[in-house]
């Protein structure tokens, strides 16, 4: 409808519409590239069709009883695709239409969030073991700033750690994740310190293989945080048989480039921790490895 002067009465005045001009032709940068608004909303459309394709896939997958572990690559797809259509509507200032994913009618798809009255987190004050003063180097303060990292990451996220004991590892490794059975078969974690260590000499050699880009880790808490993120991939398998397909999966979604122990082991469990690591400390890490934290670890943050 034409706007006739002296005729028609204007809906909008000058100052508002050359607002809103504005606001079509100012770009706002994402990931490095910039978008108008008219642009931001095509690639939010685009961003809501690959989505609706990827739950189709995942639909597929399942009624065609296809390998469990492809269901589940597919679905952490899908929980990736959502997370991105989040950050990028948010960072456009765009009300996010879900509604135009959810049109296919299907349920949900995605391995979310932990409904947290469904999760058992063991909330008992774990310490560590007095056998770990027979490490060399091992002092009452080193012992507490053991325990102050792991109750750190505990404050930001639930980790179900059942225990913390004190063995014998492999040369060099300082702290591990162990996941093992209990009397009745069900999976629990504890976290390990070698006992071959000496805790005289660890900060320094932790300083030194971050200085080389050997490991992510440039501090205790760094080191501790790396082994919560192996407890917290796997803390909702119920028993050694989803444990295992669990780890096969990651096992799958290595990641070059993290640091060089992970590439070293060509371990997908071992690139997602060391990538858990640079996530805390806001470093770099390639998109697909945020995308893989926040569906294996960012789900259990408090």
């Amino acid at each position: 409808m034409s706007f006739v002067p002296g005729v028609s009465v204007r809906t909008y005045t000058d100052d508002w519409l050359d607002e809103q001009n504005w606001k079509e032709s100012e770009p706002t940068e994402f990931r490095g590239k910039e978008y108008t608004l008219y642009e931001a909303k095509q690639r939010q459309r685009q961003m809501e069709t690959a989505m609706r394709a990827q739950r189709e896939k995942v639909q597929m997958l399942q009624d065609g009883d296809a390998d469990p572990d492809d269901v589940m690559l597919a679905k952490c797809k899908y929980q990736g695709q959502l997370d991105e259509y989040a950050r990028f509507s948010k960072q456009m200032g765009l009300k996010q239409e879900r509604e135009r994913i959810y049109i296919d009618g299907r349920w949900r798809v995605a391995p979310g969030r932990i409904d947290k009255k469904l999760n058992v987190v063991n909330t008992m004050k774990i310490s560590v073991p007095r056998d770990a003063y027979k490490i060399k180097g091992m002092t009452s303060e080193a012992k507490h700033e053991i325990e102050a990292a792991i109750n750190n990451l505990k404050k930001e996220y639930d980790i179900r750690l059942d225990l913390i004991e004190v063995a014998k590892m492999e040369v060099g490794d300082i702290f591990g994740a162990a996941p093992y059975l209990d009397d009745r078969g069900k999976l629990r974690f504890a976290l390990v310190i070698n006992e071959d260590i000496d805790y005289n000499v660890v900060k320094k050699k932790i300083q030194r293989r971050y200085d080389k880009g050997r490991f992510a880790g440039k501090s205790i808490e760094d080191y501790i945080a790396h082994e919560m993120a192996h407890i917290m991939t796997y803390q909702d398998c119920k028993n050694e048989a989803e444990f295992r397909t669990r780890q096969r999966i990651v096992e799958r979604q290595f990641m070059q480039g993290i640091s060089q122990y992970a590439d070293k082991t060509g371990k997908g469990e071992e690139s997602l921790a060391e990538a858990f690591v640079c996530y805390r400390n806001k470093e770099k890490i390639p998109i697909r490895a945020e995308l893989l934290i926040r569906s294996y670890i960012e789900r259990w943050k408090k």
